[in-house]
């Protein structure tokens, strides 16, 4: 079954706002080569469904951690007491100098901003320290495994046609405008067009589990001017372009049109 890339990972995001509501794709990556014609720029095929990376892990895990009030409080508190253990030694010196100068109103007025606590700052501080890191712990080998899953989703090896054959390629490679060769039983590595398939009348089942959860089979054919082009080389020669709507959260609307250039006349489906 060949299919061309329409859209870019289905994850990746979705374009600016200040783009228009439609794309032009271009088969194959034929692009015209006359007129003043501008490249669009559409997302990549590769998939991150990670949050954090080496260099932001412990300031950003740590600002999402002490945005729970919780959290918060008990820093709060730790901080208020480990200033009382620090401002007694200068309080301390404070009475010393008092004795010697004797000017008790300072004293005084300093003695009142010594807030004092009946717990220590370790009472407080261990507790948070160890909530802390054990949450840490566990969002860190949870995003290592989410960042392990991407790689072997990006890694994966699928197969398009470039240069009149087939090239092996990577999942984070594929490109829109791509022809894209899906085997049974193989999941699709990117929003699809169906060009043709292995069938007379170009049809092909397909599942959506993953997405939706449904399990039941839906059926999609081919137009019948690219139903017929079963081989690689025809696959190529394929001169089209296809317009259609920007990316949607909707898994069940697509709407576009197919441009097949011929010798003879332009035929538009």
């Amino acid at each position: 079954m060949c299919l061309c890339e329409a859209y870019g990972s289905p994850r990746s995001g979705f374009d600016p706002p200040h783009q228009s509501d439609t794309r032009t794709i271009y088969i194959a990556n034929r692009f015209p080569r006359h007129g003043h014609y501008v490249p669009q720029k559409f997302a990549e095929n590769r998939i991150i469904s990670s949050k954090y990376t080496v260099w932001n892990f412990v300031p950003k895990n740590l600002f999402e951690q002490f945005r729970r009030i919780a959290n918060f409080y008990f820093l709060i508190i730790f901080l208020v007491q480990f200033v009382s253990v620090l401002a007694e030694p200068f309080f301390l010196l404070g009475n010393e100098i008092h004795k010697c100068i004797s000017a008790p109103t300072y004293i005084l007025r300093a003695n009142k901003l010594m807030i004092d606590t009946p717990t220590s700052p370790v009472t407080s501080g261990l507790p948070l320290f160890f909530v802390i890191t054990v949450t840490a712990i566990k969002q860190g080998y949870e995003d290592w495994l989410r960042h392990k899953s991407d790689n072997e989703v990006n890694g994966a090896p699928v197969y398009v046609v470039r240069s009149g054959g087939l090239v092996k390629t990577r999942s984070k490679n594929i490109r829109v405008g791509d022809i894209v060769r899906v085997a049974k039983d193989e999941t699709f590595p990117a929003d699809l067009v169906l060009l043709s398939s292995d069938r007379a009348n170009g049809s092909c089942h397909v599942t959506t589990a993953s997405l939706d959860g449904e399990t039941n089979l839906k059926t999609h054919i081919a137009v019948s001017q690219t139903a017929v082009l079963q081989s690689v080389a025809n696959l190529d020669k394929l001169d089209a372009v296809i317009e259609c709507q920007q990316p949607e959260a909707d898994l069940y609307r697509f709407v576009g049109r197919i441009t097949i250039n011929q010798q003879i006349e332009e035929i538009v489906r």
